[in-house]
């Protein structure tokens, strides 16, 4: 027997075009049309912003040397092999610095750069979180982990398994060093900030990128461990989409 599909509500008999009353599912599609009309208008707004740091040959690391006492268990680029010099202790930009936007608007709903655990280190070390706002802190290692926040009870040790997440929610504003109870070697800084709007990905060699930020003017900030190493500076966003920021020179 042949399934008959409910009809729509009925309709006057008469011809419908005097029928000034429009269908619910037109009504819908209307909505929906005017609602990703409105989406991709916002979205064509959005601009990358970019940049550099002007990172001194010498600039100090917040990561510590190994004491000679911990020489046995320095990773194989840190020793002398009988071939190549041990890599000089330099600052690792990418790891270590974060530069951020904050502001009186909303978080960026662009792609920012994810908070990991990865080669036996957090990822960015320098970590900068918005009040009230959860994030993820991935396990990428083979290794579990219990990351936690000195002086913060709202971060305490809890085991991170492999390709695990633990959520990081603080509730005011400050900033408390990052530790692992197991490894001693896993340390980092952890900011928390009531206005930040947006993370930058930050490369290497000092280059820096924020994506998909929306008009306004906001301020840049350039953070390593606990400190703030370069002057805060006002940055506009126009609907050009994409602004480019002038170098800025980090302070030791």
């Amino acid at each position: 027997m042949p399934i008959r599909l409910c009809p729509p509500e009925s309709t006057p008999a008469s011809s419908s075009r005097g029928n000034t009353h429009a269908h619910p599912w037109r009504k819908f599609v209307s909505a929906l049309a005017i609602g990703s009309a409105l989406t991709l208008i916002s979205a064509s707004a959005l601009g990358d912003v970019r940049g550099s740091l002007t990172v001194p040959t010498d600039f100090p690391s917040i990561v510590a040397p190994p004491a000679e006492s911990d020489a046995a268990r320095t990773r194989y680029w840190d020793e002398w092999n009988g071939f190549l010099e041990p890599r000089p202790h330099r600052v690792n930009v990418a790891r270590e610095i974060a530069v951020v936007l904050t502001g009186s608007g909303t978080p960026s709903l662009g792609e920012q750069p994810s908070l990991r655990l990865h080669n036996g280190s957090l990822f960015p070390s320098t970590m900068v979180i918005r009040v009230g706002v959860a994030n993820d802190l991935r396990n990428d290692d083979a290794c579990s982990y219990e990351i936690f926040a000195e002086g913060l009870e709202e971060l305490s040790a809890v085991q991170t398994a492999p390709g695990n997440a633990r959520p990081i929610n603080v509730s005011a504003a400050g900033h408390w060093p990052l530790r692992d109870r197991n490894y001693g070697h896993v340390q980092g800084h952890l900011h928390a900030l009531p206005d930040l709007v947006a993370r930058a990905f930050v490369e290497p060699a000092g280059g820096y990128v924020f994506r998909g930020v929306e008009p306004g003017t906001y301020n840049l900030h350039v953070y390593q461990g606990e400190r703030e190493i370069a002057p805060a500076q006002a940055v506009t966003v126009g609907d050009n989409r994409e602004l480019t920021v002038a170098p800025i020179a980090l302070q030791r």
